[in-house]
């Protein structure tokens, strides 16, 4: 079935540990019996912390593989790891439904390309939040941690972006979800 009017891709993109992954997983949870958002899954080169992340995990030779076959709409590669978003949410876009993806702000420009309609939210948080949330992930060494704050780009927001809507993720949670929520629903009004 395809809609009178593709949905919306909403990418949701912010500096490490501005809490991206908390807050996608508590909207989905809060958005479940609402058949016309959907939360994409990653495809990713690392095995997940359960507790963090929810992603699939692929190898370097299988993604690589998968990204020449057209098995995603959207690939990239950060942090000395690759990222793809499967193709088939092309359907539910084509449905009209909202599609909700965690993407890099450096592929803000591939999405606009790529989608006919972009919604980006951005999550982010003071830097000294940034760093304490990125260390207790236990991942990387104090000098990595800096680095990778160090790292961060600025957004650049593409023209052809629908909204944009910033979310300070620096109290609680649940805020943050709520105001999440509140533009996604409001993303899905919009694509009707």
């Amino acid at each position: 079935m395809t809609a009178e009017r593709p949905g919306t891709f909403v990418a949701v993109v912010g500096p490490s540990g501005a809490g991206k992954d908390t807050l996608l997983a508590m909207a989905a949870e809060a958005l479940a019996n609402e058949p016309d958002v959907v939360f994409a899954r990653r495809i990713v080169t690392r095995d997940a912390m359960t507790e963090l992340e929810d992603h699939d995990v692929m190898s370097r030779p299988d993604f690589a593989e998968a990204e020449a076959a057209g098995a995603f709409c959207l690939s990239w590669h950060a942090h000395g790891l690759a990222y793809g978003l499967p193709a088939c949410l092309d359907d539910a876009l084509a449905s009209g439904k909202t599609v909700v993806a965690n993407i890099s702000r450096r592929t803000l420009t591939e999405a606009a390309a790529r989608f006919a309609r972009l919604a980006i939210v951005e999550i982010t948080a003071p830097k000294a939040v940034l760093v304490q949330r990125v260390a207790a992930r236990g991942r990387e060494s104090p000098d990595e941690v800096a680095a990778r704050i160090a790292r961060q780009v600025e957004l650049e927001v593409p023209a052809c972006a629908e909204a944009f809507h910033r979310i300070m993720n620096d109290g609680a949670a649940r805020e943050g979800c709520e105001r999440l929520v509140a533009i996604l629903m409001a993303s899905g009004r919009r694509a009707g």
